[in-house]
């Protein structure tokens, strides 16, 4: 069972939590951003019963985000009213959003973190295993700054188009997989984009490149504007205030688009002239809160596939378009005034996509269709619902009806394991908090209370009790998050009979745990919590020759990309740990080509390919000779050759002995050239601490393996130093 978890801190925004998908969680609090690491997964008792996933079982760090140097934040002087704010030029810039990005950004296909501080700075950090801290790999308002350099009208003010107001990552970019084995880290792990408002009122989508690589700062990103849309003139606060007076165009050029979310990617395929080629198109809304009203913005993007000459070409063309979506314009007499959040959910099945969003004292829900969300139907199949925010309490043997004007303070959509419903988890600041579920057919069905309420009133209850408040202690959500089934809610609790006065020592924040049926969360919920299963040796021999064939069939053609040497210990593995006829075919195919190409005798190697099973001999020292040396394995230790026995472990003929990488079967015979998988602790070679030098191309062909195979083989987990 995951234990609440009480924190020394307290919340600088609504919405204040994020939690990533390999469970880092991420907290925004004043100056500093705190994250949660889970330790590795907990054992099991001795009966068999999961151990609880108490408070000490997560790293706790934390890191200053509003630390910037000039060039990162340029001093600004005075400027004319129009383009200068003095509240973010002499702000703290504490934290008031964090959110984790897709997995697949950076280095061992992490996600990285970005945070939007009250200077209207947005930064991304990712985590450097080198030097063990979170380190700013990016800025987004750079890439305004070059967008705008050259193109900023003169009414419209510099600063404004390059601060951020919010900020959301979109799902990933999806490129369909072509005929090949292993498709590229596109298609696996797709591509996140950012949309960030300006100050100005513009949408813009950003992608980031990776172009670090060094191993100093393997985890730089570049930030590219690859589409905008202005969002202009809207038309707010007309029923109250004259539409065309002075006050209604202070209002109109102050308001901001806040609040804003991302919806689902929409494919289509076209057809292609030719296989392996073809056109794909892909569209994405974003929505947000400008003033009162809700303003969407549509993303277009065209896949083109083409049949590449080399695995280094690239295989597809993007290109983007971004406009207003104006067939989601409410336009309704009727609308309330919003005030945020937002959020997407799409019902797989019956292919409808809703957009829930906060109003004073009301949950509004908008439904659309598909050809709406693509913009092409105007109103086709959309459903408009209001759901007060409404609460029944007891008093003297009477029930009494409170409405709840306070703003929603956190809102998240967690998908139901089984059933694969999308449920709407919402609470406002003020500590009411509600459930929907979104079923076909029962769109118009109210909300009903949130079933992790009973956790909050535990632990209300029991600040009450030992401050002695005779029941008038009171709650405060302040932010909602969820990932595989699991929700994780954020809470403070106050005296509500009195002013608070609290100092940095009282700080106190607490995070529960629960699942979709409000019951406190368990370990074996999650996988990044559970322990590694133990696994036959039939699954990691499977796993294991899935990578020995793509080696081994690398090593066949003309062009041989892999080290001679990488080739020679996968043969070696073959047929050692293998028993499949396919597989060692392959092997002699490969070592035949080895004794041809370098002039080494490989008669033994060849001849043991018809005996699966059986032990390789080391070569005697005398015969690793330079051109030898290009194949065969050589300790470093005493100087002579490495038999082969074993996928896990290495032995030369003096009795060192050395762990084998789990991806290129080599001997690790270096200290700190290593990496593990965070679940099962395999050990593989990493790439870039392979010295530039070393011998055989070693370094680019552990670069080849590293960029397919770029989570363990075993158990499919995510790389750590």
């Amino acid at each position: 069972m995951l234990e609440p978890l009480e924190l020394q801190v307290f919340p600088s925004s609504y919405n204040c939590i994020s939690w990533s998908e390999d469970g880092e969680i991420a907290l925004a609090t004043g100056e500093y951003v705190q994250v949660l690491t889970p330790k590795a997964p907990p054992g099991r008792e001795t009966n068999g019963a999961a151990l609880q996933f108490r408070a000490t079982d997560w790293h706790q760090t934390r890191f200053r985000a509003n630390v910037f140097t000039v060039n990162e934040w340029p001093i600004m002087y005075p400027q004319p009213r129009d383009q200068f704010s003095i509240g973010v030029e002499q702000s703290m810039s504490t934290v008031v959003s964090v959110a984790w990005s897709p997995p697949g950004l950076v280095k061992h296909r992490r996600s990285v973190l970005a945070v939007l501080t009250s200077n209207q700075v947005l930064s991304i950090y990712a985590y450097a295993g080198n030097t063990g801290k979170w380190t700013r790999v990016a800025i987004a308002n750079k890439a305004l700054e070059a967008h705008f350099g050259e193109n900023v009208n003169a009414d419209t003010p510099k600063t404004r188009k390059s601060s951020i107001r919010s900020f959301s990552w979109t799902p990933p970019l999806n490129i369909p997989a072509q005929d090949r084995p292993h498709p590229g880290p596109e298609s696996r792990w797709g591509i996140p984009l950012l949309a960030v408002t300006t100050d100005a009122n513009d949408v813009a989508f950003v992608r980031l490149h990776t172009v670090g690589g060094q191993q100093e700062s393997p985890n730089l990103l570049r930030c590219e504007i690859i589409s905008i849309v202005s969002l202009h003139d809207v038309i707010g606060y007309d029923q109250k205030v004259q539409p065309h007076s002075l006050f209604a165009s202070a209002l109109r050029s102050e308001s901001k688009i806040l609040s804003l979310a991302s919806g689902p990617w929409l494919y289509e395929a076209h057809r292609g002239e030719e296989i392996g080629t073809g056109v794909w198109s892909a569209v994405l809304n974003v929505a947000g809160v400008q003033g009162t009203r809700l303003r969407v913005a549509k993303l277009s993007v065209g896949i083109e596939l083409r049949v590449a000459n080399s695995e280094n070409d690239p295989h597809y063309n993007l290109s983007f378009s971004a406009e207003e979506n104006v067939a989601v314009l409410l336009n309704r007499a009727d609308e309330p005034q919003l005030t945020g959040p937002v959020e997407y959910i799409h019902q797989t099945e019956t292919g409808r996509i809703s957009i829930a969003v906060g109003a004073v004292a009301a949950l509004i829900v908008v439904g659309l269709s598909e050809n709406a969300y693509r913009g092409q139907a105007a109103g086709d199949g959309m459903q408009w619902h209001a759901y007060p925010l409404s609460s029944m309490t007891t008093d003297s043997a009477e029930q009494t009806e409170i409405e709840h004007y306070e703003r929603i303070s956190g809102m998240t959509v967690a998908m139901h394991p089984e059933l694969e419903t999308p449920i709407l988890h919402f609470g406002t600041v003020g500590g009411y908090s509600a459930t929907k579920a979104f079923v076909d057919g029962q769109e118009g069905e109210a909300p009903w209370r949130a079933p992790w309420k009973d956790q909050i009133e535990d632990i209300r209850e029991r600040f009450d009790i030992d401050r002695d408040l005779g029941g008038l202690a009171i709650s405060r959500l302040w932010g909602l998050t969820s990932i595989q089934g699991l929700v994780a809610i954020v809470v403070t609790l106050h005296p509500g009979d009195m002013v608070e006065y609290r100092t940095s020592a009282e700080d106190r924040m607490t995070i529960l745990f629960c699942n979709l049926n409000g019951q406190p969360a368990q370990t074996e919920d999650v996988p990044f919590l559970r322990g590694n299963p133990t696994v036959s040796p039939e699954f990691l021999s499977e796993h294991r020759d899935v990578v020995l064939r793509y080696i081994l069939r690398s090593g066949n053609g003309a062009k041989q990309a892999l080290s001679p040497k990488v080739l020679y210990a996968a043969a070696c593995c073959a047929t050692v740990q293998s028993h499949s006829e396919e597989l060692l075919s392959d092997a002699r195919e490969v070592l035949q080509g080895l004794a041809a190409a370098h002039g080494v005798d490989m008669a033994d190697e060849i001849a043991k390919c018809s005996e699966p099973g059986s032990f390789i001999d080391a070569k005697p020292a005398g015969l690793l000779d330079a051109a030898n040396e290009e194949v065969f394995e050589r300790c470093d230790v005493c100087g002579s050759g490495i038999s082969w026995d074993s996928a896990q472990e290495a032995q030369c003929g003096n009795g060192h002995v050395f762990v084998r990488c789990s991806l290129t079967f080599l001997a690790i015979q270096e200290p700190g050239i290593s990496k593990f998988c965070s679940r099962c602790d395999s050990e593989y070679l990493d790439e870039d601490l392979i010295g530039p030098s070393s011998k055989d191309g070693l370094r680019q062909s552990c670069k080849i393996l590293s960029d397919i195979f770029d989570t363990c083989i075993y158990c499919n987990g995510k790389f750590r130093p």
